[in-house]
């Protein structure tokens, strides 16, 4: 599992029109999918000119646009929702594709029509095979699925390869399986793997999370493959496991795997492992609520943003706009994320990093954004593990402050960082 929590359920916005797309004369303008075969997600976009059957094709404005938008759970739920703007309203469409696109870290691959139709007809066969229920709007996209495409082997191949992303060092092929693996996913294993490479040395593991992963090399062979010795922390179902395993590379493919060592460990030592340093600057916000409202865009599509709805505030989540993160010794999977902007219930912005450059840039694209001379800052906050005054004499907490804040019944940050304190 990786992202899937941050999606939303997409629901058909037809502009009214009720005659179907599958009787619609149709154009395909341009149409592309994210190359995040290997994080375990799709988007597919498609943008099309349709017009009626009756309407006369050669007249410009007997033309409309209609933009078609996917979202395929590579692990779990297939071909899993999908979304339509039909007609020009270019901002709604705006605001659906970076729901859907800004959290994965992906370049975007142009596709032909007969790419986009084998795309979506092989995770709706997927469906179809696990029992999974088609999203909602079938008759608006079932013109893609059929007649079905038969495809050649090489066809398919070059088409995986286009969905994934360059491999370019033995660490990120040793993420991405170890990734695919607690997943649940054979197809992006074997994508992975030498043809006799097993798939099933963690098949106990279904849909699990892969939270954090070390790689330490341990050794060479006469043959030039590389072992490496992983330390992998996974979740499933709440519960947290330590795994130790051997994956040995050649050429930017896993040659040999072999499971060692598992064993639980408790959510407190789990937290800890992912504990990291937060860093905050509080904002107050001299706006009223309805300006404020009038201008919440700012965050979603300004601030390329996810938005989540809390009691207190609503969430804005940004994230690195590659997933290069995943090319690391040390993996873990929140670092795909740059920053947060909270904006609470009464009038308070409290932005969140894990370093203090992430945090630099979310104040960077604060200060120009045409919310800024609304913005006053107001104070700056550090955590880290441990917890005591530090040498400026700012306080740092033992526990995820945001979190906890956002997960309170205090109205004002500073009220909560004094109960906090224990003042």
């Amino acid at each position: 599992m990786t992202r899937k929590e941050r999606t939303t359920n997409l629901t058909v916005l037809d502009g009214g029109r009720s005659l179907p797309v599958s009787e619609m004369h149709r154009v395909l303008l341009h149409a592309y999918v994210t190359d995040t075969r290997l994080m375990g997600v799709l988007a597919v976009c498609a943008h099309w000119s349709i017009a009626s059957p009756s309407a006369d094709r050669n007249d410009p404005d007997s033309w409309e646009d209609l933009r078609q938008f996917f979202y395929i759970d590579c692990e779990e739920a297939g071909l899993e929702t999908y979304q339509q703007v039909r007609g020009g309203d270019v901002r709604e469409a705006r605001r659906i594709e970076e729901a859907l696109v800004c959290g994965l870290g992906a370049r975007k691959v142009e596709l032909n029509e007969r790419q986009l139709r084998l795309l979506l007809q092989h995770w709706y066969r997927f469906n179809e095979e696990h029992l999974l229920p088609a999203p909602a709007g079938f008759p608006q996209y079932s013109v893609l699925l059929a007649p079905v495409i038969d495809a050649g082997e090489e066809e398919r191949s070059d088409l995986m390869q286009m969905i994934c992303p360059q491999l370019r060092s033995d660490e990120q092929v040793v993420n991405y399986f170890l990734m695919r693996c607690f997943g649940s996913d054979p197809e992006g294993m074997r994508y992975l793997a030498a043809p006799d490479v097993p798939l099933d040395l963690y098949s106990d593991y279904t849909c699990a999370t892969f939270c954090r992963n070390t790689i330490d090399e341990d050794g060479t062979y006469p043959d030039g493959a590389t072992s490496y010795l992983c330390d992998s922390l996974v979740e499933m179902n709440g519960a947290y496991d330590k795994i130790v395993s051997r994956i040995v590379v050649k050429d930017l493919k896993v040659v040999r795997a072999q499971r060692l060592n598992r064993f639980p460990i408790s959510d407190t030592e789990a937290a800890m492992i992912l504990k990291k340093i937060e860093y905050i600057t509080l904002y107050e916000v001299f706006l009223s609520e309805e300006e404020m409202e009038d201008n919440i865009d700012e965050f979603t599509l300004g601030f390329h943003a996810t938005m989540s709805s809390y009691e207190n505030g609503r969430l804005f989540m940004t994230f690195r706009p590659t997933n290069d993160h995943v090319d690391s010794r040390t993996f873990q999977l929140s670092n795909d994320v740059r920053g947060m902007y909270f904006l609470t219930n009464h009038g308070q912005l409290i932005l969140c990093a894990h370093s203090l450059p992430d945090l630099h840039h979310l104040e960077q694209t604060i200060s120009a954004s045409v919310l800024a001379p609304y913005l006053i800052p107001s104070g700056r906050f550090n955590f880290v593990p441990g917890g005591a005054y530090n040498a400026a004499g700012t306080f740092e907490f033992r526990e995820p402050i945001l979190y906890e804040f956002m997960r309170s019944d205090f109205e004002h940050f500073e009220d909560f960082l004094a109960a906090m304190r224990g003042e």
